[in-house]
């Protein structure tokens, strides 16, 4: 089935300068980019895209996470993608690894550059992908406007 997924490159992987890797590796699943783009991140639109963290006692680490603070990147930029294809959502969670670093096989983007800081309780886990077709479409209208995803 063709459907499109949210990719986020997160700011450890901006740090690490990993963005050309981590776009290799999802280009070779054949899936269209249907939109790109830098996002200046703002607390209000990381804790609607994790919404449904809210309450959770690490969300804060997160959404500090999120704006870079732990990765001295001063301007509280990611990367943003919009991925479409054939069973895109399951190509992209498969090749991204579990959210745990510890957790992921050691040949997926998260299990290759991931890392968990035990001490600061922090999850450097270097991007994110929607888990369902649904999610992506609600994260997708979230982080682009509709003129800046093409359809393929």
């Amino acid at each position: 089935m063709k459907e499109r997924c949210l990719v986020l490159i997160k700011p450890d992987a901006l740090e690490k300068r990993l963005t050309g890797m981590i776009l290799d590796r999802l280009e070779r699943l054949e899936l269209d980019i249907v939109g790109t783009k830098a996002v200046s991140l703002t607390e209000d639109l990381i804790r609607e895209h994790y919404k449904h963290l809210a309450g959770k006692p690490f969300l804060a680490n997160v959404v500090r996470y999120m704006m870079g603070d732990y990765n001295h990147l001063p301007n509280h930029k990611i990367l943003a993608f919009v991925l479409q294809g054939e069973d895109a959502v399951k190509k992209i969670r498969h090749i991204v690894g579990a959210t745990n670093p510890d957790n992921a096989q050691a040949w997926t983007i998260r299990g290759n550059f991931g890392k968990v800081d035990k001490a600061a309780d922090i999850v450097y886990n270097c991007v994110h992908a929607s888990d369902s077709p649904e999610d992506a479409e609600r994260e997708i209208a979230l982080w682009f406007k509709p003129e800046e995803v093409l359809d393929a």
